[in-house]
């Protein structure tokens, strides 16, 4: 039996040998170099070393080119870099006049503390094509958040076709999204304070609209008015298309004076609507909450400063940061596309002393 088990081992030794032989022969003739990657993308030798030997990414052009050259033939010794790590974020805006942006801001930057990115602050231009900007941006970042109002939806299309699948994602809604969304749920802002102004015992509402190609300003009135459209005993007495800003608010104090109304409840869309139409109300010498009550959107910090104090929808902006940024980096990690999802900040209100009314209508 012993003579038996050496003879196998023999035979075992010798097959062994002559694969190992044909094996080192096989794989001299097949392994992949830094040069085959050279030769593969058009770089130095020395280039491919650097871009192989490191252990973070930096997201320059030649480099992603190494690391798909190395992926597709097979590279030995590739690793590829941890690509959660310090991302390069892009937060593409167009700053306007007011605290607002300030908020967006610190929320990023907030969120971004906590995260294994980083955000840098892109301000694209009034008198440049954004498309081409955000074009030029997915260059040299890992992902794009836009919150620029102005785009249409033929822009996101444009955008999408040139960037292909890349992590990019909008702050803004939109009626038919063309790439993943993360907003606020402005829907659902309108409607509570429209369930607001009802349990305060009010039965006529007014409205100061928003932009009307901003989906954002039109989901918060659809909201405002499902509430009122779902109760037989409300009604919408008075509107007012305006455009979120102070001087739209003022203008719309002046036609609703016009109107003789009184005892309405009114949503002002944003914030620095309501501001302009509480302060022109004020000179007019109306009372608030006697003569009418309302609130706005967004509880920016002058809300607790105006008089009356306003009641308003607030927005978590840290949580935006976070759901954005983490959108982002779920889209690399799992090699996905940015395909029209919408995710969704949930909103609540502050009440205040502007539709605190004592005595009910």
């Amino acid at each position: 039996m012993f003579h038996i088990c050496v003879k196998y081992l023999h035979i075992h030794v010798i097959f062994f040998s002559l694969y190992s032989k044909f094996r080192d022969k096989y794989s001299d003739n097949m392994r992949v170099t830094l040069k085959h990657i050279a030769d593969d993308t058009g770089l130095s030798i020395a280039t491919v070393s650097r871009a192989l030997s490191r252990k973070k990414r930096t997201y320059s052009s030649s480099e992603e080119q190494i690391y798909s050259s190395a992926k597709k033939l097979g590279y030995p010794f590739f690793k590829d870099p941890d690509i959660t790590q310090n991302l390069p974020i892009a937060l593409a805006i167009k700053l306007f006049e007011g605290e607002f942006y300030a908020y967006l801001l610190n929320g990023f930057f907030q969120a971004a503390f906590h995260s294994n990115s980083n955000i840098n602050l892109q301000v694209i231009k009034e008198d440049v094509n954004p498309v081409d900007e955000i074009i030029q941006l997915s260059k040299n970042h890992s992902g794009i958040c836009l919150f620029l109002p102005s785009m249409t939806s033929d822009d996101y299309i444009k955008i999408k076709e040139a960037v292909g699948q890349y992590p990019i994602i909008s702050l803004l809604p939109s009626k038919s999204p063309k790439i993943d969304t993360v907003c606020f749920d402005s829907y659902s802002g309108g409607y509570m304070m429209a369930k607001h102004f009802q349990e305060r015992g009010f039965k006529k509402f007014g409205y100061i609209a928003g932009p009307s190609t901003r989906a954002d300003a039109i989901f918060r009135k659809n909201g405002f008015l499902d509430h009122i459209h779902e109760n037989d005993d409300l009604e919408l007495v008075w509107n007012y298309e305006g455009d979120f800003s102070t001087l739209s608010g003022t203008n719309a104090f002046a036609a609703f004076k016009k109107s003789g109304l009184k005892d309405v409840a009114i949503f002002g869309g944003n914030d620095y609507a309501s501001f302009g139409f509480l302060k022109a109300a004020s000179e007019s010498g109306y009372k608030i909450p006697d003569d009418f009550i309302i609130g706005g959107f967004d509880n920016v910090s002058f809300c607790e400063n105006s008089s009356p104090e306003l009641t308003s929808i607030t927005t978590d902006f840290s949580e935006l940061g976070k759901k954005s940024i983490k959108t982002i980096e779920n889209i690399i990690a799992e090699n996905a596309d940015s395909i029209g999802q919408i995710s969704m900040i949930p909103v609540k209100i502050i009440i205040r002393n502007s539709s605190n009314s004592t005595s009910k209508p």
